[in-house]
């Protein structure tokens, strides 16, 4: 999923997959993520830490970031068959 994603864009990507993961909603910003996961996901990935203040936190390639991570993880938005299927 982080294939050909380098330096800011590869952080600020595994970044957003980690938070999902474990929040099930993507942070409002840079000041939701603690400086200590930061530092974890940059070893992990390979990146140095510093590389974050780079990521543009609004905009298209967040958004798209966003995009692939839930369709990688089988979420999307809800549709009027979803809504039937669930009422009784």
């Amino acid at each position: 999923m982080c294939g050909g994603k380098r330096g800011p864009t590869r952080l600020g990507f595994a970044i957003l997959l980690r938070f999902y993961t474990e929040r099930g909603r993507f942070p409002r910003g840079r000041a939701e993520i603690p400086d200590t996961a930061i530092e974890y996901v940059a070893r992990q990935g390979g990146v140095e830490r510093p590389e974050i203040a780079f990521y543009d936190w609004s905009g298209r390639t967040i958004e798209y970031h966003g995009a692939q991570i839930c369709q990688a993880l089988g979420f999307r938005e809800c549709i009027v068959a979803d809504a039937d299927a669930l009422t009784w």
